[in-house]
């Protein structure tokens, strides 16, 4: 799953190779922490987990708010990835469009 996301990261969302490496390194992490306390895989992301992830990260790690906040944008686009890998029937993938002046 991690190489399809920093295909996607690359490809889609056009980020650099020290963003997708550094977003990849913050998955690797989420993911095993979500294993290791929901003893599942993931194949989708809330709410609710990301702010367990958030609590966890701030009160048992004790990470810095920046850390904290490379971490949820890093979950931000593994959900943005799941959502691309399989939309529900009715969403409307962004695009970006240019300005009217």
């Amino acid at each position: 799953m991690i190489e399809e996301f920093e295909k996607y990261l690359l490809y889609k969302e056009r980020k650099s190779l020290s963003t997708i490496k550094t977003y990849s390194r913050c998955i690797e992490q989420f993911i095993n922490w979500y294993y290791s306390s929901k003893n599942e895989n993931i194949y989708q992301l809330d709410k609710e987990t990301s702010k367990e992830y958030k609590d966890y990260l701030l009160l048992v790690e004790k990470k810095n708010t920046q850390t904290i906040n490379v971490k949820l944008c890093a979950l931000a686009m593994l959900s943005r990835f799941f959502y691309y890998k399989n939309p529900p029937k009715n969403y409307i993938v962004r695009k970006k469009y240019k300005r009217v002046n």
